[in-house]
């Protein structure tokens, strides 16, 4: 729980039970949630929130940068934590979410920078295909 204050800290926000957990969970999932998961999370805990309470913790997150959102042609949003670049592999088939560490997009990123004399901040890769489980 220690990273979840410490976020909530460096963004001036009042630390609560709901954000603390919420921020946890993200911390803790090796894929990007929905605010539904979010959500019962939060109940499993005992917390009685209700979505409306959700929704607003995500968008203050989502102000504060703390949380990234993105949306994999699923009709919803997901979310985790902001920080480092973020490159998934989305199966179109049975919709399971991997993230994937070191794409080499960072060595690009240098070239850009110096070709083009672009700094970029950050940036986002989805590859979307079948998943090893699902091609069997």
């Amino acid at each position: 729980m220690e990273l979840s204050m410490q976020l909530l800290h460096d963004a001036h926000l009042k630390i609560t039970d709901a954000r603390k957990i919420a921020l946890h969970y993200l911390e803790k999932e090796a894929r990007p949630v929905d605010a539904e998961e979010i959500l019962e999370h939060l109940r499993k805990h005992k917390l009685a929130t209700d979505r409306a309470t959700v929704y607003r913790m995500i968008e203050t997150f989502l102000e504060k940068d703390i949380i990234n959102r993105f949306e994999f042609g699923e009709g919803k949003f997901r979310y985790e934590l902001s920080g480092s670049d973020h490159h998934h592999l989305v199966c179109e088939h049975c919709g399971r979410i991997e993230d994937i560490s070191d794409c080499g997009i960072e060595e690009w990123e240098k070239v850009v920078k110096k070709k083009k004399g672009f700094i970029i901040k950050h940036h986002s890769l989805e590859f979307f295909g079948m998943c090893r489980s699902c091609q069997r």
